[in-house]
């Protein structure tokens, strides 16, 4: 018996070198101990090599993530003012909220409560004031604004910092590692100057601008946007920054694969994933643009440059070190919900989940659901058109 322990623990040390090795030697044994030692020998193989076996697979293959939502608060006015076209929520690291109400034209701090710390971004030509909003950033201790002509750079609090001229057609921000560094790329593959499509590294002190990666492109992503820009459908660069480890995660939403860099400059590593591109109609795209009365001919050429299929996702998070892909699912104004996958710093695919908003009420648009360290705020709205943001408690799996 000790000398079938002895081999036991042989095995567990190294299944697959030791397992052939151990029956050779039992062979030798006289005709009772080889009898009764294979059948033990067999049985325990057998559980030792299954188990590993299982384990691996479990491994693996990506779980079942439930998201475990529980409502924190809900807001249909800010201050005084009724909700009318919220959209693009955006949290800081201290859990500060930005939105921008498109109908209002005005942009909204509010706290972890709820409550309306500020205004600011008003739309207009004076200092701190925007032309048009196109996107917010949070980048450390400062909000940057991306407007047409220029970067507008806001306190926490949202007074005025200053503004930096910028072309967002070829010079989109992509993220913000604080108010002097950022990463930017051509806002549409589409529209990119070159036959390339660069991301790059920008420092305003030093002035400094340093190429990170250029991305090749299809026919299809070739194709001028004509400015209709689909989120969700339009091939774009997306990109997700991770101040914990100072990673950024990069990639074509058109492509499956993920590219990361710690720090500024040095090794670009990657990872691939599998997934599945949603078919998208001619009437689906007119139906999108039906709203903001496009003339024929120039609706005609935008429905023309985009594909007929969705991207793989419309937005890169990472929380807790861990990434996030938001698959994008469909261009119509009916999702009640939004397919998450989690995957490992280096790639490998743990978890899908689904997060759904209460029945009743739908997302207002795939860029309407912020992810952070422990809750999620999702701007809604309902048939009756009414609009409310709200925030959840979340679980999320850790690192």
């Amino acid at each position: 018996m000790t000398e079938l322990l002895v081999t036991v623990s042989s095995i567990l040390s190294n299944p697959t070198k030791n397992v052939r090795k151990v029956l050779d030697t039992y062979v030798q044994k006289d005709s009772i101990m080889k009898l009764v030692g294979l059948v033990m020998l067999a049985t325990i193989v057998v559980v030792i090599m299954c188990g590993g076996c299982a384990r691996e697979s479990d491994m693996s293959a990506p779980q079942d993530w439930t998201f475990e939502m529980e409502k924190v608060w809900e807001v249909k006015q800010v201050g005084e003012d009724e909700l009318l076209r919220p959209a693009e929520p955006r949290v800081a690291d201290n859990g500060t909220l930005y939105c921008h109400d498109f109908e209002r034209h005005l942009s909204y701090i509010i706290d972890g409560d709820g409550k309306l710390v500020s205004t600011f971004a008003a739309r207009g030509s004076g200092e701190g004031e925007v032309p048009m909003y196109l996107n917010c950033f949070p980048a450390g201790d400062y909000v940057v604004i991306c407007a047409m002509d220029k970067l507008h750079f806001f306190t926490k609090q949202g007074q005025f910092v200053k503004a930096v001229p910028n072309n967002p057609f070829v010079r989109f921000p992509l993220a913000f590692k604080n108010e002097n560094e950022f990463w930017v790329a051509p806002g549409a593959l589409g529209d990119a100057p070159g036959s390339l499509a660069v991301v790059t590294h920008v420092n305003l002190v030093s002035g400094e601008e340093t190429t990170v990666h250029e991305f090749a492109r299809s026919d299809v992503e070739k194709k001028p946007t004509g400015g209709g820009v689909v989120v969700g459908l339009t091939p774009q660069i997306k990109m997700g920054f991770d101040r914990q480890s100072d990673r950024v995660y990069f990639g074509k939403n058109s492509d499956t694969v993920i590219y990361w860099l710690t720090g500024d400059q040095g090794k670009t590593e990657s990872f691939s994933f599998t997934g599945v591109r949603q078919p998208v109609s001619e009437a689906d795209k007119r139906s999108h643009f039906g709203k903001f009365n496009v003339p024929e001919e120039r609706l005609t050429m935008m429905i023309g440059a985009l594909p007929n299929q969705m991207a793989y996702y419309h937005r890169i998070q990472v929380v807790d070190g861990l990434v996030y892909l938001f698959s994008a699912e469909s261009i119509g104004g009916a999702q009640t919900g939004q397919l998450v996958n989690v995957y490992s710093p280096d790639g490998r695919h743990l978890y899908y989940g689904r997060i759904q908003v209460e029945e009743g009420w739908r997302l207002s648009g795939p860029d309407n659901l912020q992810l952070t360290n422990g809750f999620i705020y999702a701007i809604q709205e309902n048939d009756a058109g009414d609009k409310k943001i709200v925030k959840y408690t979340v679980a999320l799996p850790k690192s």
